[in-house]
C-alpha cells in the first residue's frame, strides 16, 4: 500500500506519530520513499504508529510504500533484569532503574540520570518511615483517595495504601523498550482495585529521552470512588533537591507561569521542571494526553521539588462502576538545558498533533 503523511510544522529530526491507516494493525511497518527507509512501530495501547522522522518542512507531504515486516531491536537501548529491578541504558550510558518488590510500597524509577551520570531525582527513603515526604521516592504512580483510602502517603501499612506488582514483562522493539506490568492496590490485606501500566522508552538522543506512560485502572473488586484530593496524580516525580524551584530550579507551565502561584492547582497542557544537577542543567517535562480525563489537567507542583499532574484537586469525586476501566497517558521528556533550549513547546505538539494521513 501507499501512505502519504503531511507534516503540520517545520521540525528538525524528531519522534513523530500518525494514525494507523484503515485495516492496518501490524506491529512493525517498513516505510520506503521520501526521507529514506524508515521503521514505524505500533503503539501497544492506541491505534497509532511512531516513527523517527528526519527534518521536515511545514506542509511537506511524505509518500511511502508500506510493507508489514520485522526489524532488529532498538540499538540505542540496553536493559538488564535482576530480581526486583530493571536497569536501562540509552545512547551508550546508564539512564534509569525501575524498582519493585517488598522494599517498595509502590513500584518506582530511581535513579534517572543526566548524560553526565547525576541523579535527577531525590535519593529514595525507606518505606513506612518518618521524615519529609518519604513516599515521594522517585517517579511513581499513586493517588490520595481511593475508596477513602490514602494511597499516596505512607505512615502505617495498616491504614495507608500500597501497590503490589503482580507480573512484569520487558519487551524490546525496533524503536523502543517497554516495561509492562499488572498491579494490585491494597490497604492492609484488602484489595481496592487493579491496574495495567506500561513505561515505553524510545530510542532517541540522550539529551531528550522520551518515556510514554500508560495507566489503566480497573474496578476489579467492586465500585471505585476516586476522591477529591491534592495528594494525587497519578503520576508523581520528586526531583533532586538541587533542582527545587524554591532553591535554584524552575517550574514552568504552557502559559509561561514560573512559580507556585501561577502553576499550583491550575490547568495546563504541559509542565516543565528543570534546574542545576551537578554541573549540568536538566529537567522533566510532563505532557498531558488530550484523551485524559479532565484534560488539560491541573497540577500539584511545589517549590520543594514535587511535580505531579493531578486532575482530582478541588473537583467532584469520580466513580467507576464495578468492572469499569479508566485510562491515563502521559509523556515524560527527560531533557538537558532549560524549557526553551529543550524545545518543550514543539515537543508537546509532536505528541498531540503529529503527522496527518492524507486521503482519509
Amino acid at each position: 500500500m501507499n501512505l502519504s503523511l503531511a507534516n503540520p510544522r517545520s521540525r528538525s529530526a524528531h519522534l513523530a506519530s500518525f494514525a494507523a491507516p484503515d485495516g492496518v494493525s501490524a506491529r512493525i511497518l517498513k516505510l520506503s520513499g521520501d526521507g529514506g527507509d524508515l521503521i514505524a512501530e505500533k503503539d501497544p495501547s492506541q491505534d497509532i504508529y511512531h516513527v523517527l522522522l528526519p527534518a521536515v518542512e511545514a506542509g511537506q507531504v511524505l509518500s511511502f510504500d508500506v510493507a508489514e515486516g520485522s526489524a532488529p531491536e532498538a540499538s540505542g537501548i540496553s536493559s538488564e533484569e535482576k530480581e526486583g529491578e530493571v536497569t536501562i541504558g540509552l545512547g551508550g550510558s546508564p539512564l534509569m532503574t525501575f524498582r519493585y518488590g517488598a522494599d517498595y510500597p509502590k513500584p518506582v524509577f530511581n535513579p534517572i540520570l543526566t548524560p553526565g551520570g547525576t541523579n535527577m531525582l531525590r535519593e529514595p527513603m525507606e518505606a513506612w518511615t518518618s521524615g519529609e515526604h518519604p513516599w515521594q521516592r522517585g517517579l511513581t504512580l499513586m493517588q490520595g483517595a481511593i475508596n477513602g483510602i490514602d494511597c499516596w502517603n505512607e505512615k502505617t501499612p495498616e491504614e495507608f495504601g500500597r501497590t503490589e506488582q503482580d507480573s512484569i514483562d520487558v519487551n524490546h522493539g525496533p524503536l523502543s523498550l517497554t516495561i509492562a506490568s499488572e498491579n494490585s492496590w491494597y490497604v492492609d490485606d484488602r484489595k481496592l482495585m487493579t491496574d495495567s501500566r506500561s513505561y515505553r522508552l524510545f530510542d532517541t538522543d540522550r539529551d531528550a529521552a522520551i518515556l510514554d506512560i500508560t495507566l489503566s485502572l480497573k474496578a476489579s473488586e467492586g465500585d471505585v470512588t476516586i476522591g477529591d484530593t491534592k495528594e494525587g496524580g497519578f503520576l508523581c516525580i520528586r526531583v533532586n533537591p538541587s533542582m527545587n524551584a524554591a532553591d535554584g530550579g524552575t517550574m514552568r507551565n504552557a502559559y509561561g507561569a514560573t512559580d507556585e502561584k501561577g502553576c499550583w492547582s491550575l490547568p495546563s497542557h504541559w509542565m516543565d521542571y528543570y534546574g542545576p544537577v551537578g554541573n549540568e542543567t536538566a529537567g522533566f517535562a510532563i505532557f498531558d494526553h488530550p484523551d485524559n480525563f479532565r484534560y488539560p489537567t491541573t497540577w500539584h507542583v511545589r517549590g520543594y521539588g514535587l511535580f505531579a499532574p493531578n486532575c482530582w484537586m478541588f473537583k467532584p469525586d469520580h466513580h467507576l462502576a464495578s468492572g469499569d476501566t479508566l485510562t491515563f497517558r502521559w509523556r515524560v521528556t527527560i531533557h538537558t538545558a532549560d524549557t526553551d533550549e529543550a524545545d518543550i513547546a514543539n515537543r508537546f505538539l509532536d505528541y498531540v498533533d503529529g503527522l496527518r494521513v492524507e486521503g482519509e
